[in-house]
């Protein structure tokens, strides 16, 4: 295991902590919605790849390209479509691999083994999830507050 700081620069090293029966039940619950919402992540990434891959399909097609003189619908949508989709990818494959390994985990639980270092892989990936949203969060506030700066310099200039 490796150290880490926590707190008031406290060295934790090899620590265990019990967990009673009503928080693994409460685990067990959270693992089930974390399996759930990652099978929906999963259908919306495929759904994504769908929809992008089509756009880039039928907007470079002549017949399309003709009847749309703004230029809506150009192949950048799917692009854009399929980018996403392999972005929002990663945290629904850490939500889904935190949901196994706690199954996993709880599953040995009831048969009386070891489940710390399966519970130990869960949290990981459950960190690296919230870890991902995080960033991916910071960013895009970052963009928008990019686009905000930019319309207000437009408008004074302007």
């Amino acid at each position: 295991m490796e150290t880490t700081l926590f707190g008031n620069y406290v060295e934790i090293k090899d620590q265990k902590i019990e967990l009673e029966g009503a928080t693994l039940l409460h685990l067990n619950e959270i693992r089930k919605w974390t399996q759930f919402l990652s099978i929906l992540g999963f259908l919306a990434v495929g759904l994504l790849l769908f929809v992008g891959v089509l756009l880039l399909i039928t907007t470079s097609l002549p017949t399309v390209m003709q009847f749309d003189q703004y230029g809506i619908l150009s192949p950048w949508i799917g692009i854009f479509y399929i980018v996403f989709a392999g972005i929002y990818f990663f945290p629904v494959f850490y939500l889904f691999k935190f949901s196994k390994y706690a199954k996993h985990s709880l599953m040995q639980i009831d048969s009386g083994g070891s489940s710390t270092e399966l519970m130990a892989h869960a949290i990981g990936y459950l960190k690296k999830h919230f870890r991902f949203v995080g960033i991916f969060t910071v960013v895009i506030l970052a963009v928008y507050l990019l686009v905000i700066i930019g319309l207000v310099i437009a408008f004074v200039i302007r």
